[in-house]
């Protein structure tokens, strides 16, 4: 019988200790690690808001100007600028990193007519871009970025030579379909008539944002 009392007791001591034991590391808070990663985003796409789609082939037909604009039916006249598409958007998204870090700090986008491209004699072709219009929660006025003037291609910029179409862009994004900057494209003359022939001329227009 003092056997067992021995055996119980001994029982017992281990059993509160580990009750203590156990006391000592709850408390009423508790806490772990977390980490959130952020990557850098660069992406952009065009909307054609006459398609409801991403941008595909544009025809600028000179034809339509010459039989709609009063200006080229009359003899001794030729408007270029009466052919004009403005129903293309940029839409844009950009993480940029924090200040101190390794990330782009702003970003920006380019555009050019790649190599064998071909336009007209005497003429520029113009991008012409407005102001971003952009998600209410998406960004705000120092983060969309700022919009340069039209870029032309043709005579004032050669074929292949990037133009900045926006610049100071940091963390954004625009929203989907007619958002983003909209994008007018026109002809415009530069330079004398004698070099501007009748052809179909080709070209492929490529925008660039900052690359990561």
């Amino acid at each position: 019988m003092k056997k067992l009392n021995l055996i119980f007791a001994v029982a017992m001591v281990l059993g509160a200790q580990s009750l203590f034991a156990q006391d000592n590391n709850d408390t009423n808070q508790a806490s772990h690690a977390l980490t959130v990663d952020v990557p850098e985003v660069a992406i952009i796409d065009i909307y054609d808001a006459s398609t409801g789609t991403e941008a595909g082939p544009i025809t600028m037909d000179m034809d339509n100007v010459t039989r709609v604009a009063n200006n080229n039916s009359e003899a001794g006249l030729y408007a270029f600028g009466d052919e004009r598409y403005s129903s293309l958007y940029l839409n844009y998204t950009s993480v940029v990193g924090a200040s101190g870090t390794t990330f782009d700090q702003v970003r920006s986008i380019d555009v050019k007519l790649e190599t064998g491209s071909e336009l007209p004699g005497s003429v520029d072709f113009v991008i012409t871009p407005s102001a971003a219009t952009i998600d209410p929660m998406g960004g705000d006025a120092s983060s969309r970025g700022v919009v340069k003037p039209a870029a032309k291609f043709g005579v004032t910029t050669p074929i292949n030579t990037s133009v900045m179409l926006v610049e100071n862009i940091k963390s954004i994004y625009t929203g989907d379909g007619a958002k983003g900057v909209q994008l007018e494209y026109s002809l415009e003359q530069n330079g004398n008539f004698s070099a501007y022939k009748a052809d179909t001329y080709t070209a492929s227009v490529l925008y660039t944002i900052s690359d990561l």
